[in-house]
């Protein structure tokens, strides 16, 4: 019991804190210390979760990606190279709607919490001129801005997956997500793309300069990716490949000490703070062996992934929490490769919903705050959107429970 209450007790802390403006991961680091002092655990069992947290070579190459991913980002952003990939966007393709969904979702390539807050001035600008709602730009930007989390393998998720269930390949899950990814997307656009009425077409034109160009700027996000697929190239080493066309697009003398101010302690200790809350549930053992009961249970397993998922999602405004929880028992499991990317899946998909809808969610905040929309406003518009990702997701289940099977 005490377990149990240390758990929902240290979870609340976060809200608490998020109020008080602190940022997320240092929130997620503070919930793992309350946690494991209510949870009674003892100061070897403490040296423990730190040795693993810290010392993991694993987890260490995990800390790597994320702060490149990190410098990155804010690179792309401060060299206004991804002003080129927007203006390479507009001068390629004519049709408006399909850049107010491609802005957002370029952005979401940049794995930076918050990133919403770069796609939504141009959401702005040509929700203005489409005379969309305030309400309904926010939504745009917000469901298009996190496409690329599903299907990016050096997203914070992914790496959560690839640091405590290795025998998922990352890009088998990325493929079952993108069935998820493609009814998301075709879902906004009926719910929100559709119904623009007062939209001009640009005058882009798709040629193989523009096309060159929009490549070329992208470059910096994909090329990581292509080295993994291709040569095998671990990522913390793909995205140095990253930060070095970064510097060739745009040399600067001060390139190495843009890196390290771009360099953020506030992204990173999120990942940390997921792999010590981690680290503190599995030195609970009745809690671990509660959670273990449930997911070893087939008639209980889905259901207590949906729960838990979209709770942790929720109440932490962070979908990796979740997975940091629920994967480590699901990968000691007796399942096969195929069930377990399977239960991965779902895992993922429930515990973006909750972190999605959350009022805790930093890009839902940053986007309202700069739009001028409540969030009140915005859960009166959301209700559609929230019962037709679960209507997709429960579908989901049975569809690719069959396939699988």
């Amino acid at each position: 019991m005490q377990e149990i209450v240390a758990v929902a007790v240290s979870f609340f802390t976060i809200p608490i804190l998020s109020k008080k403006k602190v940022p997320i991961g240092i929130a997620i680091c503070i919930c793992s210390m309350v946690m494991a002092l209510i949870g009674g655990l003892d100061l070897l069992s403490i040296k423990d979760i730190l040795k693993e947290t810290f010392l993991n070579f694993n987890k260490v190459r995990q800390y790597i990606v994320i702060a490149e991913v990190g410098i990155l980002g804010v690179l792309l952003r401060d060299y206004r190279i991804i002003d080129n990939v927007i203006k390479y966007l507009y001068r390629t393709i004519s049709n408006k709607r399909v850049i107010l969904m491609s802005i957002p979702a370029i952005i979401g390539l940049l794995s930076v919490p918050g990133g919403a807050i770069i796609s939504a001035p141009f959401i702005d600008r040509l929700g203005e001129e489409a005379n969309l709602p305030k309400t309904q730009r926010a939504i745009i930007n917000l469901v298009y801005r996190h496409v690329p989390m599903h299907v990016m393998p050096y997203s914070s998720g992914f790496l959560i997956v690839a640091s405590l269930a290795p025998r998922i390949s990352l890009y088998k899950l990325a493929g079952v997500n993108l069935i998820f990814v493609m009814l998301y997307v075709v879902i906004g656009y009926f719910l929100y793309i559709l119904p623009i009425k007062d939209i001009a077409p640009t005058s882009g034109r798709i040629s193989l300069s523009n096309l060159f160009n929009l490549l070329k700027y992208t470059s910096p996000v994909y090329s990581a990716v292509l080295l993994n697929i291709f040569f095998g190239l671990p990522f913390y080493l793909g995205l140095l490949a990253n930060l070095l066309i970064v510097y060739l697009l745009s040399p600067k003398n001060t390139f190495l000490i843009d890196i390290t101010r771009a360099f953020n302690f506030k992204i990173l200790s999120a990942l940390v703070g997921v792999y010590l809350i981690q680290g503190v549930i599995g030195e609970m053992e009745l809690l671990s062996t509660y959670l273990t009961a449930i997911f070893a249970d087939p008639k209980a397993i889905v259901f207590g992934i949906v729960l838990i998922s979209f709770f942790f999602g929720m109440t932490t405004g962070y979908q990796p929490t979740a997975l940091g929880m629920i994967m480590p028992i699901l990968a000691a499991l007796p399942l096969s490769d195929m069930q377990l990317l399977f239960y991965c899946h779902f895992t993922f998909e429930w515990s973006f919903i909750g972190y999605f809808f959350s009022p805790l969610h930093l890009c839902q905040l940053f986007t309202c705050e700069h739009l001028g929309v409540s969030t009140l406003e915005l859960y009166k518009e959301y209700w559609k959107l929230f019962l037709s990702l679960v209507a997709v997701l429960i579908i989901n289940y049975f569809l690719l429970g069959i396939w699988m099977s």
